[in-house]
């Protein structure tokens, strides 16, 4: 990953000087292309259905077939099985990596295709010892988004201020929950420009995501994200 990660800032650097720039007032739309290297903590959570069996004694009274009311003795039992609903859950923390590419217009807005990668190491909550969920996730989304410049052509140092927008679909899980869902994603930051087309810069995030998995014992499956990271933006 890291070797994949080394080309494609190569490749933003050198498309970026080996374009002639034009002139400000003409370029209404331009090539838009970020990557992030980052952390992530990430949570899920979910409700699991367990079925226990207990045995319920026969010492009631009750009316038999031929109209008779009859009162057990409590020596004979029944057994019964009963549903009882737990929280269970998964916390871990680890690399992500995400990429953009889309069309950067009039230099305050960029529509783009998002992608990410996320993969933690934690712990799973709520779960018995024997239970077979594995301490880890691995998430992979990709979706549209929108990046937003809302201070562009001020002449103040807010002007490198961007909040960024995103919905994903997501393959993926950890503890034993999720399979596939959907993603909404937020993000804003600061950018330092380091040439007329290369952004260098810190980068902050949250998501919110649902989940469905395939085991019919879990429901309600949910999570959040928190990260930070470097950024690399071409535009």
């Amino acid at each position: 990953m890291k070797r994949l990660v080394f080309l494609l800032i190569a490749l933003l650097v050198v498309s970026s000087y080996g374009e002639e720039s034009a002139p400000k007032q003409r370029r209404r739309s331009s090539f838009y292309f970020d990557i992030t290297l980052g952390g992530s903590l990430r949570y899920l959570g979910a409700v699991q259905t367990i079925s226990t069996k207990s045995n319920e004694s026969g010492s009631g009274c009750h009316f038999e077939s031929d109209g008779r009311y009859v009162c057990g003795s409590g020596t004979s039992s029944e057994e019964m099985s009963v549903d009882n609903e737990k929280d269970i859950g998964y916390i871990g923390g680890g690399p992500l990596l995400g990429m953009r590419f889309g069309t950067l217009i009039k230099s305050v807005f960029a529509l783009f295709a998002n992608f990410e990668l996320e993969k933690t190491d934690g712990k799973v909550l709520g779960r018995e010892e024997d239970d077979d969920a594995r301490p880890r996730s691995v998430l992979l989304g990709g979706g549209p988004g929108v990046a937003f410049y809302p201070f562009r052509y001020s002449m103040m140092v807010i002007k490198n201020i961007y909040i960024v927008g995103a919905v994903n679909l997501l393959i993926g899980g950890g503890g034993g929950i999720g399979a596939a869902g959907v993603g909404m994603n937020f993000e804003t930051g600061y950018l330092i420009p380091a040439s007329e087309r290369i952004n260098i810069g810190l980068a902050v995030g949250v998501d919110y995501l649902s989940t469905g998995g395939l085991n019919s014992d879990i429901k309600k499956e949910r999570g959040f994200g928190i990260w930070s990271g470097l950024k690399f933006v071409r535009k």
